[in-house]
Order: C-alpha cells, then structure tokens, then sequence
C-alpha cells in the first residue's frame, strides 16, 4: 500500500515508519507540520526546521506547512491540506502514524482519514514501552532528546542519547515522579540522528540548550550530513 507518513522527526514517527517500511509498504512522502510555538497537542516544535535533512537522509520526499497552533482548527486544516497534497501528488492511499496511547490524536487521524477515505496505519499503537524502547536500541536507533517539560526531567537530559543505561534511569524517574517514559503527554520531545532507514547520518555541528529552570530545549543550530 501506498502510505504517506505523519512525521515529526522524533523516535515514534521514525519507528512507525522504520516498520511500515520493514512490513513492505511503499511510502512515497512524509508530512510535516511546523507550530509556532511548544503548545502544540499534535506536532513537535523544538528542532522541527530539520524535517528537511531528515527527508534528505532517509531520501523521501517532504510535504511540510506552518500551522497557528493556537486554533486547533488551523492545525487540523492544515494537517488535511498536506495530506491531499500527499494524496494528488504522490497517490497516497493511506497514513501512517505514531501514536502509542494517545486517543486524542488518534480520534484526530481516524477522523481525517475516514473522511478523505484513506486507510490509518498505527504500527506502534499500544506497543508495551519496555518492549518499544528494547526495539528501538537494539534495532540501532540514536536518539536524542531535545525537549524537557516534566518533573524529574531536568537539563541534564538534553541532548542526552537514549540507550540502555539512560532507559532504566528514565523508567526509575518515570515511576518516581509519575510522567509517561514514552512522552506521548509532551514530557519530552526527541530527534532519531540515525537509524536503519537512514542512507545518511545527522552530525549536529553547533547546538545550545535553553532552560528554565523547569523546562528546557536541545536547540541544534546546525548539522551536516555523513555517508554511512
């Protein structure tokens, strides 16, 4: 099936399409949405002016628009511009999506796609967060995190790699101060740097971080791209 993919950049978009890719579907065009501010319910803001040199990477075309994530109906019309745009231009037949538990955006796509008539394909929905996070690593994927909006989050963790050792901090955290380890709530936003699908890798140049005192952002000012 021909499906466009809902992105964001981070592990979960990157990971329903890694499997979407791996069960043999074909997918044509990403599509991205850029908010204005982090108040978004539906799209990442830290970092999202890279959706290019992600699509660069992996070498899939990118559909990207800006959306005033103040109306929550100026994010859904223009999140069903952008799919139309997937379907006229690259024959889309379905979307894929990233959500593991999050209804909200669930009902969001399901409704869009019933009305557009296009097949909802959400490969990780409901995926167990222990057994998501060993796929992730041992399916070699770099991640970053880039955002922190939690408490027992704190400024250490941006820019910090997901691997084993930092999982199992985060689980302890996740247990203590009671926030979701997936971060589907916006307890955190990440950034996939590589990863199977990837024919290229990111190198981040020259990033900040930003914070707080309570929140905080992994800024990245500048990457290049390096054959693998």
């Amino acid at each position: 099936m021909r499906l466009g993919c809902l992105f964001s950049g981070g592990k979960d978009s990157t990971y329903a399409l890694y499997k979407s890719l791996k069960k043999g579907h074909e997918v044509p065009c990403l599509i991205s949405l850029h908010p204005f501010n982090d108040e978004s319910l539906l799209y990442h803001y830290p970092n999202n002016l890279l959706f290019k040199k992600i699509s660069e990477a992996i070498e899939i075309p990118l559909i990207e628009r800006y959306c005033n994530n103040t109306l929550k109906e100026h994010e859904i019309d223009q999140l069903i511009s952008s799919i139309r745009q997937g379907m006229e231009e690259y024959s889309i037949e379905g979307l894929i999506n990233g959500a593991i538990s999050s209804r909200f955006q669930l009902n969001i796509f399901q409704k869009i796609c019933t009305e557009l008539n296009l097949k909802l394909y959400s490969p990780i929905w409901e995926i167990d967060p222990y057994k998501y996070y060993n796929q992730l690593i041992n399916s070699q994927f770099e991640i970053i995190i880039t955002r922190v909006a939690a408490l027992g989050l704190d400024k250490i963790w941006l820019g910090k790699t997901i691997n084993e050792i930092n999982y199992e901090e985060l689980d302890i955290l996740s247990k203590k101060f009671k926030f979701n380890i997936t971060f589907e709530g916006g307890e955190a936003e990440t950034l996939v740097i590589d990863c199977p699908i990837y024919k290229k890798k990111i190198k981040i140049v020259r990033s900040k971080i930003q914070w707080d005192g309570i929140r905080g952002t992994f800024e990245i000012l500048e990457v290049v791209l390096v054959r693998k």
